[in-house]
């Protein structure tokens, strides 16, 4: 049975009784994923904007439920296929040499390495949506402005904490990946690091573009 506490506590603990043989089991890692994409389809959809409100604020017609039924959608899979995407590139970094493992075995710690995520998503969405239900914004038709309206809204200092909270998560995640790609590909705490920690700093760095500079 999955110990959450050690996983997100404890991973060094955790990570060896749970990716036995070359192929773990990935339901409980899959499940994770899926609570991640569900979390992060409807904080998009619902929070940041693909809904009727903004489909009005822009000028657009004809929007209903189904499109926001269909916005989830993609979002969701969106989220689902990035599971696969981080992954690849950590098992092909590692994939030369005498380093080991099965691909599956690298899902499996990106699925529950995610689960910090989950946590991150709720609460920086809840932060989102109070600031912009607080927010005055006006009917805009011009593109121009409404770049300048996003520009004015993201740099406010709740969406700013929103972000740093989001970056805090993220590295809860990271470091639960690091201790997960130790034991599923053979690594060296320091080829870990290495793997797990460039793609996220990169991932970081883009999330704070905004407030930079």
């Amino acid at each position: 049975m999955m110990n959450i506490a050690d996983l997100l506590l404890r991973p060094a603990a955790f990570f060896p009784g749970h990716l036995e043989g070359d192929k773990p089991d990935l339901k409980m890692p899959l499940a994770i994923v899926v609570l991640s994409g569900i979390v992060g389809a409807v904080c998009r959809v619902y929070v940041l904007g693909d809904d009727g409100n903004d489909a009005v604020r822009y000028g657009r017609t004809g929007f209903d439920h189904r499109w926001r039924r269909c916005c989830l959608c993609v979002h969701w899979c969106d989220y689902l296929l990035d599971h696969r995407c981080r992954g690849l590139p950590w098992h092909l970094r590692t994939a030369g040499g005498r380093k080991g493992g099965d691909f599956q075995r690298t899902l499996a710690v990106v699925g529950y390495g995610s689960l910090p995520m989950v946590f991150g998503s709720i609460i920086s969405g809840i932060i989102v949506y109070v600031s912009l239900s607080g927010a005055d914004i006006r009917p805009i038709s011009d593109p121009m402005q409404a770049s300048a309206v996003v520009t004015e809204l993201t740099s406010t200092p709740s969406m700013m904490m929103a972000t740093v909270i989001s970056i805090l998560f993220v590295l809860w995640s990271a470091n639960i990946w690091v201790f997960g790609m130790q034991e599923a590909r053979n690594l060296s705490g320091k080829d870990a690091l290495i793997t797990v920690g460039i793609p996220v700093v990169i991932y970081c760095l883009i999330l704070s573009l905004t407030y930079i500079g």
